[in-house]
């Protein structure tokens, strides 16, 4: 399937270009410079003129306004003449760590205001995962959602087998237009902390935002759609 190549070049392509991402581009993770309890921006340890804004929400990524994402049902890999086969059915989708950009903007105002020579840059990721909370793994029967490494608003590709009952879910939802599940998208960075004495530790952090999958989202676009 087009669709399905051109999501699995793409997660090839990501995993190149951030392996060549440079090495100095190190967070402090222990100072947001952000004065919002929504949005976090750290500062780097030896650029004052360089700062890292990280996600605060998962969104499908868009072209234009319809979303990239497809379902499909497949044949399950039983005998062609087992009367009671029913189809197998794959999500599959492009996720968008980004942030909610007013509080974005006010919060890049104020450091600007102190700091006019300021500038941002997504927060580089060592790793990212989809984890399946709550109902999800009774929905999910696998998933391919982990990356390498990522940046804020970058497109990460994702997709899922769908379980008989999570079929069933999906579809409800999307006649519903209501949520069918909800993710957590956890994402690992590499930066350092601030000692009090000034000196450096460097530290692993990992951070979790939800990442919605919503009837209300999709089921206006029917051509995203395939059934059996």
């Amino acid at each position: 399937m087009k669709l399905v190549r051109s999501f699995l070049i793409l997660g090839t392509l990501i995993s190149l270009v951030m392996s060549v991402m440079p090495a100095w581009a190190v967070p402090v993770v222990n100072e947001n410079r952000a004065d919002s309890g929504i949005v976090t921006i750290y500062p780097d340890h030896a650029d004052p003129n360089r700062f890292y804004v990280a996600p605060n929400i998962v969104l499908i990524a868009r072209e234009g306004e319809v979303p990239m994402f497809s379902y499909h049902e497949v044949r399950a890999d039983v005998p062609v003449f087992w009367p009671f086969a029913k189809p197998v059915a794959v999500l599959q989708m492009l996720l968008v760590p980004t942030y909610t950009r007013e509080e974005l903007e006010v919060a890049k105002a104020k450091i600007l205001a102190a700091n006019p020579a300021a500038q941002f840059s997504g927060l580089p990721f060592v790793s990212s995962d989809l984890m399946m909370s709550g109902e999800a793994p009774l929905l999910i029967k696998e998933h391919k959602c982990s990356h390498g490494a990522g940046l804020v608003e970058q497109q990460q590709a994702c997709s899922m087998v769908l379980t008989e009952r999570g079929r069933s879910v999906f579809k409800r939802a999307m006649n519903n237009r209501s949520l069918f599940t909800t993710f957590q998208f956890t994402y690992q960075f590499s930066g350092f902390a601030r000692l009090p004495d000034n000196t450096f530790r460097e530290q692993m952090i990992t951070h979790g935002i939800a990442a919605r999958i919503d009837g209300d989202q999709l089921a206006k676009f029917p051509q995203l759609f395939s059934r059996r």
